[in-house]
């Protein structure tokens, strides 16, 4: 955790995200790709994901609370620099959150990770697996295995194999979990990311669930060879602010692709899915700022085949280049409303 950048505990700002909302705060700390705040008007500690604050918050953050005068005079902010330097490092950039570097030296930060006494190997293992996906996504990604939730997992697994299929309503803790017909836990994070089949088109709830931002800890059990489950119902961690993704905003690696959807959550697009217009466009070349809702975008429009949403204000959309390498520009649309961001899958 790096420190809270020299600010005074007393230091008040007004935060405009990119959406344009306005919130009263004082900085906490900065943890990689997010800042820790406390709001002014009930006390809550929110995690905001850097690359949804403004420019003029970020130059705010840059200057350790002060903000140059040319910002304060209301200077056009769009010549600025995207990355903002903090503390030894580059943050904040609304289209690239992380470089490369970053993103392998995350995961094996989060793969170096030891193990606690009281999980299995396993349990570990999973945990790790499930923190990948999340920290590529941009949510918070310290969620621990938990021994209990584990033996509750156990339980939805076994009562899975006894039935002879899946189901939520089987009570032993299986309307609490995330349920796999493969007895591999580990292996079935990756399968709940996908997310696939017809059961889970409209939905995507098993993705939803391993994104939650406010999960602080995790349970995984298995019923040996076939059938598996997650419980995922936890809420002790930290709630953020602004939208996340999967694949996640700005670079990501095409190995963590799972499945023919792409999901976005948090928008201020609010559905329902027949009035949501979706569009994705395969650039030809990395953009230097992120495009507006009525900015011509070059490159190849690419044909969006099944839009829905679901928890966690997701939406969720598949698309003709879901699993190729490119940089895409993503625009969500509905009414007056409009969210868009950016993918590199390298």
């Amino acid at each position: 955790m790096i420190p809270a950048l020299g600010l005074a505990a007393d230091d008040w700002h007004t935060f405009t995200g990119v959406n344009g909302r306005e919130m009263v705060a004082k900085v906490l700390s900065v943890e990689g790709n997010a800042v820790m705040i406390e709001r002014k008007e009930d006390g809550r500690r929110l995690m905001i994901e850097l690359g949804n604050l403004s420019q003029k918050d970020l130059m705010f953050l840059r200057g350790g609370g002060k903000l140059p005068d040319s910002a304060k005079a209301g200077a056009a902010l769009g010549s600025l620099p995207v990355a903002v330097p903090v503390a030894g490092k580059i943050i904040g950039n609304a289209l690239y959150p992380r470089t490369r570097d970053e993103i392998r030296d995350g995961i094996r930060e989060i793969e170096k990770r030891p193990k606690p006494a009281d999980v299995s190997k396993g349990l570990h293992k999973a945990a790790q697996q499930l923190n990948i996906f999340r920290f590529l996504c941009g949510v918070p990604s310290e969620v621990i295995a938990d021994p209990e939730y584990s033996k509750s997992a156990t339980e939805a697994a076994i009562a899975c194999k006894q039935n002879g299929g899946l189901s939520h309503a089987l009570g032993h803790s299986t309307d609490r979990c995330n349920l796999s017909s493969i007895g591999d836990f580990v292996a079935s994070v990756a399968q709940y990311m996908a997310d696939s089949g017809d059961n889970n088109r409209d939905a995507r709830g098993h993705r939803a669930w391993c994104l939650n931002p406010s999960m602080g800890k995790v349970g995984f059990g298995s019923a040996g060879g076939s059938y598996s489950a997650m419980w995922c119902m936890d809420g002790s961690g930290h709630s953020i602010t602004g939208s996340w993704a999967y694949p996640g905003k700005g670079l990501f690696p095409i190995e963590y692709v799972r499945g023919n959807a792409w999901s976005v959550y948090g928008t201020r697009v609010k559905g329902p899915a027949d009035k949501i217009q979706v569009e994705v466009f395969k650039l030809p070349k990395r953009p230097e700022q992120p495009y507006g809702a009525n900015d011509i975008i070059p490159g190849h429009l690419c044909k969006v085949t099944h839009v829905s949403t679901g928890m966690n204000n997701a939406i969720n959309f598949e698309h003709e280049d879901s699993n190729k390498r490119g940089i895409y520009w993503v625009r969500i649309s509905e009414d007056h409303n409009s969210d868009g961001y950016l993918v590199e899958l390298y």
